[in-house]
């Protein structure tokens, strides 16, 4: 029997950026009905995407607007399925140059976003009985990389927050996971990271090329589907083997 998410409700934060356009495409091509919820305009992207997908402003670390974010999607569409945390920040500085206000605006978007996006769903997925948390992590969390300390720790946060709520939700039949992409080929990470970067990523890489946003995409398929209904707390690591966990 083919995987199928025809029908399901799925929350993409971060949906208007490079990794999460791409992840909302794939979901609406799948069948799914989709939320792209970002700080950013992704209006244009949610009317290109057909009637099967709406935006929604979303400040993450707004707990006013992840509420509205969740109120919009179950006005539009009747229930929340799964929720993909995907906003997030990365910049690169040595970690002895960072300030505490850098320190602080990664974990605000990257760590408290996840916690509101969450806790903005989570009701309505008790209400139903079932619900998928997938929490867009990154390897770095299994490496640690020189100029990302405020960034794999914010990251490595999320995956302790994974974890704990697997343990509080899944009694009540929402399941979480984390997914850890490396880096990715984008015009984004190109901007942020050195040649040198890309470089060692990719003489490190088994496979021999990049990951590319579509590369993400599959995994998130299958784990709002409910052939991974019973997949709670794990960390999938998607890098192409430069990081094996």
């Amino acid at each position: 029997m083919p995987i199928s998410i025809d029908g399901k409700v799925v929350v993409v934060t971060g949906g208007a950026g490079e990794i999460g356009s791409s992840i909302a495409r794939r979901l609406v091509d799948e069948g799914a009905k989709v939320v792209v919820a970002d700080i950013a305009d992704g209006a244009a992207q949610a009317d290109e995407l057909g009637p099967n997908a709406i935006f929604v402003r979303t400040d993450v670390t707004s707990e006013a607007e992840t509420q509205h974010m969740a109120a919009m999607a179950l006005d539009a569409f009747g229930r929340i399925d799964a929720l993909v945390n995907n906003a997030g920040l990365f910049t690169a500085k040595p970690w002895d140059e960072l300030t505490l206000d850098d320190w602080r605006e990664r974990f605000r978007v990257n760590v408290d976003g996840v916690y509101l996006a969450t806790k903005a769903v989570a009701p309505a997925m008790e209400r139903q009985g079932r619900g998928k948390i997938i929490n867009i992590g990154s390897d770095t969390v299994w490496m640690g990389t020189p100029g990302f300390a405020h960034y794999v720790a914010s990251k490595g946060a999320v995956l302790a927050f994974t974890r704990a709520i697997a343990t509080e939700l899944g009694p009540r039949g929402i399941t979480s996971v984390y997914v850890t992409p490396t880096l990715l080929d984008t015009p984004g990470t190109r901007a942020g990271f050195p040649q040198g970067h890309f470089d060692f990523v990719l003489s490190h890489t088994p496979i021999g090329r990049f990951e590319q946003p579509e590369d993400v995409n599959g995994l998130i398929v299958f784990l709002c589907s409910d052939e991974a209904a019973f997949i709670n707390g794990a960390a999938i690591n998607i890098g192409g083997g430069i990081s094996m966990h």
